[in-house]
């Protein structure tokens, strides 16, 4: 037992070594793509001053480090990305780590969700339809996996708001909870359902058809 766990974590260790050289490959990418798009982050901060001079825009400059050779600022910006210093957002005057952190459990819910529905009711519907193959249901269930395969999500998304949240309001619009509602308990857990059903619906939809399509072949 503790050699195969051993063996498993020495695995892992090789993949993650192996990974490595990946990730650098795309943060150096990344660098190279901001840097041939037309102006930087002190030119966007500059414009929206509006009366910019060029005192100012050269102090933003030089606090970004942006007067700095290319090589200097790859070299920074690899070294923030290994301590996961991720910069700062001025527009909402937090960091971006914080940014993604704050919105990470609501992601991680949708995401979870989304994925666990899409994935059973998938399965579910292309075992049906591998066990009655080239029949009406076989087809009607490849042509309504097709249509939401190749239907854009945020047509789906405003499709179900205008239907269930404008017309028959039912369903709320936005947002992950009532605001000043202050439920606790069971209350808050359904006010969270509710919010989460049509972006939960809308995401699942497309990985449903996939996973329908890949189960029926498997099954076949």
């Amino acid at each position: 037992m503790a050699e195969r766990r051993f063996s498993r974590l020495r695995y892992a260790a090789r993949r993650l070594l192996k990974s490595l050289p990946m990730l650098l490959a795309i943060a150096v990418c990344n660098f190279v793509l901001l840097k041939l798009a037309p102006g930087d982050a002190a030119d966007v901060l500059a414009g929206e001053a509006g009366s910019a001079t060029p005192e100012y825009l050269a102090a933003l400059k030089s606090q970004f480090g942006l007067d700095q050779p290319d090589w200097i600022q790859l070299m920074h910006y690899v070294w923030r990305l290994l301590r996961l210093d991720l910069g700062y957002s001025f527009r909402n005057n937090e960091s971006v780590l914080g940014l993604i952190m704050t919105r990470m459990p609501a992601t991680l819910l949708l995401m979870i969700g989304a994925l666990s529905l899409a994935f059973t009711a998938g399965a579910a519907l292309g075992v049906l339809a591998s066990r009655r193959v080239n029949s009406w249901v076989d087809n009607a269930i490849s042509v309504v996996a097709l249509l939401f395969y190749a239907m854009p999500i945020f047509l789906i998304g405003l499709g179900l708001i205008i239907v269930f949240a404008v017309r028959l309001g039912v369903l709320p619009t936005g947002g992950l909870t009532t605001v000043g509602a202050g439920y606790g308990g069971l209350r808050a857990a359904w006010d969270v359902a509710v919010h989460l059903l049509m972006p939960l619906v809308t995401l699942a939809l497309f990985f449903l058809a996939l996973y329908a399509r890949l189960m029926r072949a498997s099954m076949l």
